[in-house]
């Protein structure tokens, strides 16, 4: 009976063979994961626009949020618009004095080191103006209506924008009141006098993400209600952004302090490679609020 002989020379290229083989058959699972878990996590049903902004209107947005991390939700779609050329404003109302310290300041401190942290994520997302206010974190329900409306009014002349990203007007995201009680004055000032805002965008999930956040973050399982018609409005519009996954990965760890609540409401951000991450929650929701007059 005859014998083949392996020699060496024989052996290395069908072991590379083998390596590359199974290196491809990892990758071929790897992306039918992604894929898998992308359609489960999104609502494909919702329409992928490039841009909140069309190239008629002018290039400026202003964002309005309630605290410093809340652009978070959509810090891919303002990188994304800002690689575009579009002028960005981003306003707090507050300095999240209140929030958790992360283990990192005494609480008395944590108003000025998070104004730090989003100067840092202002650079990050080539925010071109930065505005943060010193309306009590957690009080805002406290305050005169009237003042911080006068406030959002006074910022809409000042950057004189074409749209208007914030929160939703029904929930405030998960039930936060200070998220609530933004997205409803910004709307209620914009009913009364649109100025220069042609569209109000108001930040939101589809009803899967919802779903997963269900199971997997206490903060939702907590504060969101039982009864689906009192959740968040149904999205109308999907920005893709996982070609800013870099830049989303750097605005979370800016927020170092936050790294409790970060952890909670984008759970596992911190196990998976961002690059990864970001390509299964590829897309950022948004609702888009119809106007009554228009410039």
């Amino acid at each position: 009976m005859g014998q083949t002989i392996l020699n060496k020379s024989t052996k290395k290229p069908m072991l590379l063979k083998i390596s590359l083989g199974i290196i491809f058959f990892f990758l071929i699972l790897m992306v039918i994961g992604i894929a898998l878990l992308n359609g489960y996590i999104n609502d494909k049903s919702i329409t992928v626009e490039e841009t909140l902004i069309s190239k008629g209107d002018p290039q400026k947005l202003l964002a309005i949020f309630a605290h410093p991390d809340d652009e978070i939700m959509v810090a891919g779609t303002l990188h994304k618009l800002a690689e575009d050329g579009v002028d960005i404003t981003s306003l707090y109302l507050t300095r999240g004095e209140a929030g958790p310290t992360g283990n990192l300041v005494p609480q008395e401190k944590l108003g000025a080191e998070r104004t730090k942290e989003m100067k840092e994520v202002a650079k990050i997302l080539e925010i071109n103006q930065l505005q943060i206010f010193d309306y009590p974190d957690g009080g805002l329900q406290n305050e005169d209506p009237a003042v911080i409306k006068k406030t959002i009014t006074k910022a809409i002349q000042k950057s004189k924008p074409s749209i208007i990203i914030t929160f939703d007007d029904k929930l405030g995201l998960y039930g936060h009141s200070d998220h609530l009680l933004t997205g409803k004055y910004v709307k209620e000032v914009l009913v009364d006098d649109a100025y220069t805002v042609r569209h109000l965008y108001q930040m939101t999930l589809p009803q899967p993400m919802i779903d997963t956040a269900l199971k997997i973050s206490t903060t939702f399982k907590e504060r969101y209600p039982k009864n689906p018609e009192d959740g968040l409005p149904k999205p109308t519009v999907a920005i893709k952004m996982a070609s800013e996954a870099k830049e989303k990965k750097a605005v979370v760890e800016a927020h170092k302090t936050q790294w409790q609540v970060t952890g909670d409401v984008q759970p596992l951000h911190d196990k998976i490679p961002y690059w990864l991450y970001y390509r299964i929650f590829d897309r950022e929701y948004f609702t888009k609020v119809e106007l009554n007059s228009t410039p």
